[in-house]
C-alpha cells in the first residue's frame, strides 16, 4: 500500500509544476485507455480466481453491505457539514 501512495505522490509532486505544459494535457486520452486496461485485466484476474468465483455471492453480498453504510456516512456527514457551515443562524439559507 505504500508503494501505491509512494508512486501517486511521485507522480502529484512531477505534475503539479508541468500542469500548464499543452503537451501533457494531450495524455489525457492515454490515461483513459490504461484505466480502461486496468479495470479489464482485474476483471480476468478475478475470473480466474476460482475461490472469488465460488465465493462471488458473499463477496457481492460483503460488497452491497459496505458501499451501502459508505453512503449512508458520506450523507450523513455532508448533513453535519452544511449545516455547521453553511446553514444561517435563525433559519435556513
Amino acid at each position: 500500500m505504500f508503494t501505491f501512495i509512494s508512486i501517486m505522490a511521485v507522480g502529484v509532486l512531477i505534475g503539479y509544476p508541468l500542469r500548464h505544459k499543452s503537451q501533457i494535457r494531450k495524455i489525457t486520452p492515454l490515461i483513459h485507455i490504461v484505466v480502461c486496461l486496468l479495470l479489464f485485466l482485474l476483471g480476468l484476474s478475478i475470473g480466474l480466481n476460482r475461490l472469488i468465483i465460488d465465493n462471488l455471492g458473499y463477496f457481492c453480498g460483503q460488497a452491497a453491505v459496505i458501499s451501502s453504510l459508505s453512503i449512508l456516512g458520506s450523507m450523513m456527514a455532508s448533513l453535519a457539514v452544511y449545516r455547521i457551515f453553511f446553514q444561517r443562524k435563525g433559519g435556513k439559507r
